[in-house]
């Protein structure tokens, strides 16, 4: 009997600290790893992995209409994440292509704590010290004053998975005042875990430091913009461990340039992966990391087992994903 094969497209990590895993998909897969730029274009992408019946997809390239519909035999697109912005999850559903991710509990506690360290590292300006010192500038450190956030007003957009648990660690190891704003949860999730429910604009106007929370979609695609920049406190820190493209990158550099906003620290940009060329990266009061929230032992053994059981499930007991990103694909027969 013939095995499938499986592709891993662009993840750096998946099988490489849990070998386990690619042993196990070795037992009824051919594996092909797959490398790509960002930016390929569909017939590009489509001529590599066109033979594929199922996929591990890293958050890039993006798998657009075009390039699914070159891939006759793909059945599973398992995303080695949470986020599936990269998928073009209507055209996979029509195509019955089945699209699954990371259930948000997997990477809930290290991208929690990830944003909090960006957080704390921003406010006490932590790399400035660092890199001072390894300069010979002690002596600047009286430059490097920063703010405690004990007490402080911290605004979470998106008190979901991940965003619950910052405001757990903020209210809990901080004793930080936490508003939030999300239109989908109930009431009585912002009570359980003593957030105070205010408006987007609200939320911006009043908190000392802001922490996205939420997915990228077509309502929260660059829903801070150049109005809500300047409407933020003198000093405000943001933290983005979610997309790039939540914010307006022009606005977000006049911002840190000229104020109200203080330092930004993100984990992720617009157009990943950049280098020191960036010109968020040459400012002083820009953290950027390559995208390294989940990247915990945890997280990873998490993500990468997720994406095998996935594969098992699929193609070797005729079942379905443990979480579907298009559950109406179940309609669909390929």
């Amino acid at each position: 009997m013939s095995k499938i094969l499986v592709s891993i497209v662009n993840s750096s990590t998946f099988g490489k600290h849990f070998t386990e895993h690619i042993s196990t998909l070795e037992k009824f897969a051919d594996i092909q790893h797959v490398h790509v730029p960002a930016n390929i274009d569909a017939d590009a992408l489509a001529e590599k992995i066109k033979n594929s019946d199922g996929i591990i997809a890293s958050v890039t390239p993006k798998f657009p209409r075009k390039t699914l519909e070159q891939c006759s035999k793909l059945k599973l697109l398992a995303r080695h994440g949470i986020g599936c912005d990269n998928v073009d999850i209507e055209a996979a559903t029509e195509l019955g292509i089945q699209v699954s991710r990371v259930k948000g509990v997997v990477e809930r506690e290290a991208v929690a704590e990830y944003a909090i360290g960006l957080l704390m590292a921003a406010s006490r300006l932590l790399p400035q010290g660092s890199q001072a010192v390894k300069n010979s500038q002690w002596e600047t450190r009286s430059k490097m004053v920063g703010i405690e956030l004990r007490g402080k007003r911290i605004g979470i957009i998106g008190l979901g998975n991940i965003g619950s648990r910052s405001a757990e660690i903020l209210l809990n190891g901080f004793n930080s005042t936490i508003v939030a704003y999300d239109p989908y949860i109930s009431k009585e999730r912002f009570a359980q875990f003593n957030a105070i429910e205010v408006s987007l604009d609200e939320l911006i106007s009043s908190s000392d430091a802001i922490l996205f929370h939420c997915p990228l979609t077509s309502e929260t695609k660059r829903m801070i913009g150049k109005d809500r920049f300047a409407a933020m406190k003198k000093g405000a820190v943001l933290v983005n461990t979610c997309r790039g493209e939540l914010v307006d990158e022009d606005a977000l550099y006049n911002a840190l340039q000229n104020g109200p906003l203080g330092a930004y620290a993100t984990d992720v940009v617009e157009k990943e992966p950049i280098d020191g060329n960036h010109r968020l990266a040459k400012l002083d009061n820009v953290i950027i990391t390559p995208h390294l929230g989940g990247y915990s032992w945890e997280s990873l053994h998490g993500m990468g087992q997720t994406c095998v059981d996935d594969m098992v499930s699929v193609f070797q007991n005729n079942g379905i994903p443990g979480e579907l990103a298009n559950p109406g694909v179940l309609k669909k027969h390929r």
